[in-house]
């Protein structure tokens, strides 16, 4: 299906009834832990839902609706979209309700450059300190992406492409930047949620990770970064691209 299709499609669907939001949020196995704090919980299933684009710029979030289905207060609730605001990845609208917020071109754009100054600090020391066992993680976690481009996976295949770069973040022994990263990096994961369909853009990924690898065996700060700096700089362009190729679904209706 042509990209904008897809586009076009996912911006008519009828989404925001409550009982639509509910089906797709909630994964059909889905348990609350009550024995730890449902607002975390929420927050976790929310933010997810937003950043691989299963609710989208502008849809309705609907408390009651999400509160009733679980069977709890809508206090938690509240809590967990409260979190999420301050993260701009939802908007609460006062006496209208709460929607998912837009991706914006400065707060894509921003996002970039804050992973791409934090990583490329972050890859020269795990050069210099990363251990055999990590290295081995990295391996696996190429293996694994490798598996989810040939099984047509994207979703999965993000999560390794992710699991790579927060791999060498804890190599470096900076947990914090990886946080950090792990925030910023929202916007761009929404784009590319969305995009991620073509297996020759995902082949490159995987090129370019290996790249990075390669480097951090030789244990090369200098290669490391020039090999993440030219994986980075590869991906914003591509991403950007599809963003404005999909304006009209990112920026909001």
């Amino acid at each position: 299906m042509p990209e904008h299709a897809v586009t076009n499609r996912l911006m008519t669907e009828n989404r925001n009834e409550p009982a639509a939001f509910v089906a797709r949020l909630l994964p059909a196995d889905f348990t609350l832990d009550r024995a730890n704090a449902l607002s975390a919980q929420l927050y976790q299933l929310l933010r997810e839902a937003i950043v691989t684009m299963t609710l989208q710029p502008d849809d309705v979030i609907f408390e009651r609706a999400l509160a009733d289905a679980l069977g709890i207060s809508r206090t938690p609730v509240r809590e967990a979209l409260l979190q999420l605001s301050r993260e701009e990845l939802v908007r609460i609208a006062a006496q209208s309700g709460t929607f998912v917020a837009p991706v914006k071109r400065e707060q894509f754009a921003e996002s970039a450059l804050i992973r791409k100054v934090l990583e490329t600090a972050s890859i020269r020391r795990a050069a210099e300190i990363i251990t055999t066992r990590e290295l081995e993680q990295l391996h696996d976690i190429q293996e694994a992406h490798r598996r989810a481009i040939e099984r047509n996976n994207p979703v999965a295949a993000i999560s390794c492409d992710n699991a790579f770069h927060a791999t060498v973040c804890a190599a470096a022994r900076l947990p914090r930047v990886q946080q950090l990263v792990e925030l910023a990096r929202a916007p761009i994961d929404r784009v590319r949620h969305i995009t991620v369909r073509d297996p020759v853009v995902a082949d490159v990924t995987l090129k370019q990770h290996q790249k990075v690898l390669e480097a951090l065996e030789q244990h090369d700060p200098d290669a490391a970064e020039r090999a993440l700096c030219d994986h980075l700089d590869d991906a914003f362009e591509r991403q950007q691209a599809a963003y404005d190729a999909n304006i009209g679904l990112f920026q909001g209706r």
